[in-house]
């Protein structure tokens, strides 16, 4: 029977603002328990129409890692990281990628309470990721997030145009009073 375990609470509102994409880390394994804990929170995000149509190939060996840092347009700095979890989706569902972004965000948080650092990156061969992963040709592969503890830190202040640049009133254009 299992024990129950106190454990410590992310404060979310602190992670939205000083959680950091990292993209250097330090050559120190991440727990498999940590692995599993940040993988199950991907299949806890919510999905359209409760669909649940994500799946999660999850690459921990060395060798796959490099594989998709050559496999990749734009995140070549995964090469470094400790391992990776690659999210493919059921395209046929209109929101598929929305569905993949929030198991994402659900998957990053949960490595950061746990002061794993991540980063995500959607610009890969594609061809030569299916082959690669032995994704069926169905099934679409939204984006490759690594993780990894940080060589230079997890938490810092973004960078970000304010609230009343990016948000309006009632219609679009019509500002925002923002309190301050």
């Amino acid at each position: 029977m299992c024990q129950p375990v106190e454990q410590e609470h992310m404060d979310v509102q602190d992670a939205i603002e000083h959680r950091l994409e990292v993209r250097d880390y330090e050559d120190e394994p991440v727990d498999p328990e940590v692995r599993h804990t940040i993988l199950n929170a991907g299949r806890l995000a919510p999905s359209g129409k409760n669909t649940q149509h994500w799946r999660f190939v999850l690459l921990t060996d060395p060798g796959d890692v490099h594989r998709l840092a050559e496999l990749s347009t734009s995140g070549a700095w995964i090469g470094d990281a400790d391992f990776a979890i690659v999210v493919t989706t059921d395209p046929s569902y209109h929101y598929h990628e929305l569905d993949a972004g929030r198991a994402i965000t659900h998957m990053q948080f949960a490595a950061f309470q746990h002061e794993v650092g991540s980063c995500i990156y959607t610009g890969f061969d594609e061809a030569g990721m299916h082959e690669f992963l032995e994704v069926p040709d169905d099934r679409s592969i939204v984006a490759v997030i690594g993780f990894g503890y940080p060589a230079n830190g997890l938490r810092g202040r973004k960078r970000r145009d304010s609230l009343s640049a990016l948000a309006y009133a009632d219609r679009f254009g019509k500002p925002l009073r923002v309190i301050d």
